[in-house]
């Protein structure tokens, strides 16, 4: 990539040489949105918090993930052409999807990283509460349906190395979201100590889209704000109702090994085609879909918790009266957050490597361009390498912009 003049959707190499130039080496973008079907949110990205006429697709997917500066097309059962692909904004107001103005400008835009680029998502996860079969009368906010990466299926049989990815969790307790959360949402990891690779199974073969079994089998972890977890390859996750910003392999492949918590499906003929498209997806029984999809000495790891989590707070890289710098990823994945006080500036010193921000909370500029949560077309950027980031808070309170960086390893 980046030999061509002109990309085959017409955008030119000066075209993208004139918006980093007018941003100073930042430029924005405009949010690609994807719907899903297996879950809805809390009315963060979209009015996605419920399935009615108003809020699903044609497909009946609601919008619920926000995907960030992304080259990925979303692989969704009933695929959309250009779903999940960043369309940049150029220096006239023209937009170009990411992926065409890195076929002109991939050494201006991503440096030597362009291989190395994730994908970068915001999840809002939510909705009415239910009552999971395996706990009557304690009612939860359901979180995305159990799955595993374990890479697409092909001819039967998973290829690739599957697909690592790492969650960090903002805080919710600063304007627009104004929500008190803490200590109250929790996501699901691997299995419970004691649980047996038969217990799974049989979750596999009777449980899908009939009851709960599954969720009460896996490792349940409280959500903390600023902390961040790796999730490898092959291991169950149910991430919780909490607003998540992801960092994953570029790529969209999974296996619902559960459904949406206290949903159960009546109707078996519905049920069947649910279990054939977002749990087997080809695969030809559920003991092969265990073999394939779950290494279990990872799932089942009694130092899970120690070798994946972080608090991001613990040891923040920078700070000072201008606020402080955290680093959100660890492990095979990297991200900064800038926490800016207000009145206060922050410059990040140039790289040779790209990255992606995104506007968390409040107002402010960054190499003189606008910033604000509240504007569409402010929230979301790329700063390119060689270029020093200057964040100003203009607003009342503090300017939160975090970011994802290049991958750091591809070991899964």
């Amino acid at each position: 990539m980046g030999d061509a003049a002109e990309s085959s959707t017409g955008v030119s190499r000066g075209a993208i040489e004139e918006a980093v130039a007018r941003g100073k080496g930042v430029v924005f973008a405009e949010p690609a949105l994807v719907g899903r079907p297996t879950y809805v949110g809390r009315n963060l990205i979209a009015q996605n918090s419920s399935k009615t006429h108003e809020t699903v697709d044609d497909r009946g997917y609601v919008t619920v993930e926000w995907w960030i500066m992304s080259m990925t097309q979303c692989l969704n059962v009933v695929k959309r052409e250009g779903e999940g692909l960043t369309q940049l904004i150029l220096a006239d107001g023209a937009r170009v999807p990411l992926v065409d103005a890195v076929k002109v400008a991939e050494d201006l835009l991503m440096g030597k990283f362009g291989t190395e680029w994730p994908l970068i998502k915001i999840l809002d996860i939510g909705g009415a509460a239910v009552e999971p079969t395996f706990a009557p009368g304690q009612p939860e906010t359901p979180p995305i349906p159990a799955h595993v990466h374990a890479g697409d299926v092909i001819c039967g049989e998973c290829t690739g190395k599957g697909k690592l990815e790492a969650y960090f969790f903002p805080p919710v307790d600063v304007p627009p979201y104004h929500m008190d959360l803490a200590g109250s949402v929790h996501s699901r990891f691997g299995v419970a100590e004691g649980v047996t690779q038969g217990q799974v199974i049989k979750c596999l073969k009777c449980g899908f889209a009939v009851d709960d079994s599954l969720y009460a089998l896996l490792g349940k972890y409280t959500i903390n704000p600023r902390s961040n977890w790796t999730i490898p390859t092959h291991v169950i996750h149910s991430p919780g109702p909490w607003p998540t910003f992801e960092i994953q392999l570029p790529q969209d492949d999974s296996n619902m090994l559960a459904w949406q918590m206290g949903q159960p499906v009546a109707d078996d003929a519905e049920r069947a085609t649910l279990k054939a498209e977002q749990q087997l997806r080809g695969i030809k029984d559920e003991e092969e879909l265990f073999r394939q999809t779950i290494k279990w000495e990872r799932n089942a790891d009694p130092e899970f918790e120690s070798k994946w989590y972080r608090d991001c707070t613990a040891k923040p890289l920078e700070s000072g009266p201008w606020g402080r710098r955290i680093q959100l990823f660890h492990h095979q994945f990297y991200g900064e957050g800038f926490e800016v006080n207000p009145g206060q500036t922050y410059e990040r010193a140039p790289t040779d490597q790209p990255y992606a921000g995104i506007v968390w909370s409040g107002k402010g500029t960054v190499n003189g361009a606008s910033l604000d949560v509240a504007t569409l077309v402010e929230r979301e950027f790329l700063v390119v390498p060689g270029h020093a980031a200057a964040f100003v808070n203009t607003g009342d309170t503090p300017l939160l912009v975090y970011t994802a960086w290049p991958i750091v390893s591809w070991e899964s």
